[in-house]
């Protein structure tokens, strides 16, 4: 069956757009997410800068990717399994890969345009004199540059201390968990007259989502308004490409991919 689906048009269909997603995973990983930002001068005396340097962060980035795209893609392998009828059929995997599909393109895009705006902005982050260690003759109450930094922490770390904005940790996982939400909205076909406890479970992922941006606010790692910004993109690029696979949720056929609508695949 997962042969007869893979030398099929529908799946066929959708290659170009597994290696535009594949391509925008290389941008991130080799392009922009080891991108030098632009740098900010700063004062030493700007106390929005002077918190310290958590050594122990409440959500690494390996438990960022885990919750953002591990989780999601696990919950959606097994709800599509569980769901399924008596067989395996073509449109069972059809579903299957066109959530991922459309999981995947949430978090390259998300991740992409984030880290487009942190090289481009270049916000020190609120821990970055920790960073930073500027030399002891460094006036306090003038603009400086990154010449002043002797880097205690190493280079790595000095210049990622000036990517605050936007909070990559908000808006990726925003764009995999809200991705999630939506995709339960619309499998599950949950209405204002459903059941309050799936509402709440459908709920869940945003909540996780929320406690990720506002964890680095803990840890010093972001200024307020970088989640904000960082949650705004990581949903509006969820919703966005969501949509772009998927029917409108108040619609009948809303856990059925669009490209799936007029031509059902054969059992």
């Amino acid at each position: 069956m997962l042969i007869r689906y893979l030398k099929s048009s529908k799946f066929k269909k959708n290659i170009p757009e597994w290696i535009a997603v594949l391509a925008l995973l290389l941008i991130f990983f080799y392009v922009v997410e080891p991108a030098r930002p632009f740098q900010r001068q700063f004062k030493l005396s700007d106390p929005t800068l002077q918190h310290p340097f958590a050594t122990t962060e409440r959500v690494t980035d390996n438990q960022l990717y885990m919750l953002s795209c591990i989780l999601p893609l696990t919950i959606i392998l097994v709800i599509t399994n569980l769901r399924r009828t008596n067989n395996v059929n073509l449109n069972n995997l059809h579903v299957l890969q066109i959530s991922l599909l459309g999981l995947f393109a949430s978090l390259s895009v998300n991740g992409v345009i984030t880290d487009i705006l942190k090289n481009w902005i270049g916000r020190p982050r609120p821990d970055f004199l920790a960073r930073c260690g500027p030399t002891p003759t460094t006036p306090p109450n003038t603009y400086v540059g990154i010449e002043v930094c002797t880097a205690p922490l190493g280079q790595m770390y000095l210049l990622d201390g000036g990517k605050s904005t936007p909070s990559g940790h908000a808006s990726l996982s925003f764009a995999g968990l809200f991705y999630l939400y939506l995709w339960f909205i619309g499998q599950f076909k949950l209405r204002r007259e459903s059941y309050l406890w799936q509402h709440l479970v459908a709920i869940i992922p945003i909540i996780l989502a929320s406690y990720v941006g506002l964890s680095r606010t803990q840890d010093y790692r972001h200024h307020f308004l970088d989640i904000i910004l960082g949650s705004g993109i990581g949903i509006s690029v969820a919703f966005v490409v969501y949509f772009r696979y998927f029917p409108y949720l108040n619609l009948e056929n809303s856990n059925v991919p669009i490209t799936v609508e007029d031509d059902i695949l054969p059992t």
